[in-house]
């Protein structure tokens, strides 16, 4: 049987609204290694999945998705970010981001600038510094918070922080906890643009134990739909998922996951229009 081309969905589809990329970066682990194995493994699964979504009815096949590669990071973080920056900045179609650690949204963030951030992952990420390094994955929101003009963030899924983190959101007013159904929608009333996020550990390690840092209590894929029906309404700046780390899951579930995700989004959410000769839906 014939091998499918290496690309997201299968086939490059020119007119497609959304561009994906891959980000394999992996700066500085702070548990278990693998995430730059992650645009990989996703591609793979996105060729296998049936593309008839759940949440919007609609065959994302008929959207389609035009896939550029992967962005060549280095050694040095911020240099990756930056060429992940610039990269992102380059294209006209919206990017649907595969990483990588979850430091690459920080990049996408910047290149964007939309006015508002969900996030759906187990942990904060904000602590001023992990382990001596201020722009560890542990550490990309309170980065993006310090420097970029975001309006409204959200974290879903949060159960697993410390202090610090929860007293610097909420003096930034930032919405988060475990499950914020019912919430998510209002309190994102009034955003012009958003950007979503997925970090992988969000889901319950029984069902995606694929993650860089597993935490008991997740959520399954059915809350991860209930909370994306909150957004449906919102124009789509760009999107990424994040934190895969395919070796610690060799069944590959974890990466079908990923790929579901990423085709729920984008068929759940309007794509924002980055240019008038940008295709939309």
């Amino acid at each position: 049987m014939a091998q499918p081309p290496l690309v997201f969905g299968g086939r490059l589809e020119e007119g497609s609204p959304y561009a994906v990329l891959g980000v394999p970066l992996e700066h500085g682990p702070t548990f278990r290694e693998g995430t730059r194995w992650a645009p990989l493994e996703v591609r793979k699964a996105s060729n296998y999945i049936e593309f008839r979504c759940e949440l919007s009815g609609s065959d994302a096949d008929l959207l389609g998705f035009y896939d550029l590669g992967d962005v060549p990071v280095v050694n040095d973080v911020k240099e990756s970010l930056k060429l992940v920056e610039a990269e992102v900045s380059s294209t006209k179609k919206v990017p649907l981001i595969i990483g990588g650690e979850h430091t690459l949204t920080y990049a996408a963030l910047k290149a964007l600038r939309p006015d508002c951030l969900v996030v759906f992952d187990a942990h904060l990420d904000a602590r001023d510094e992990y382990a001596g390094d201020p722009w560890s994955h542990a550490s990309w929101l309170r980065r993006a918070l310090e420097e970029l003009e975001l309006s409204r963030v959200a974290v879903a899924g949060a159960r697993a922080y410390v202090e610090e983190e929860a007293r610097f959101l909420g003096k930034r007013g930032v919405l988060f906890g475990k499950d914020l159904r019912g919430f998510l929608k209002r309190y994102l009333r009034g955003c012009k643009s958003i950007y979503v996020s997925l970090d992988m550990d969000y889901f319950d390690p029984s069902v995606v134990p694929g993650v860089s840092n597993p935490e008991p209590g997740g959520a399954t894929f059915s809350d991860f739909l209930e909370h994306v029906k909150e957004l449906q309404h919102l124009p789509l700046a760009g999107a990424d998922v994040v934190e895969l780390s395919p070796p610690y899951d060799p069944s590959g579930v974890s990466a079908v996951y990923a790929a579901r995700a990423l085709i729920e989004l984008a068929t759940s959410l309007r794509p924002l229009s980055r240019s008038p000769l940008s295709p939309s839906r």
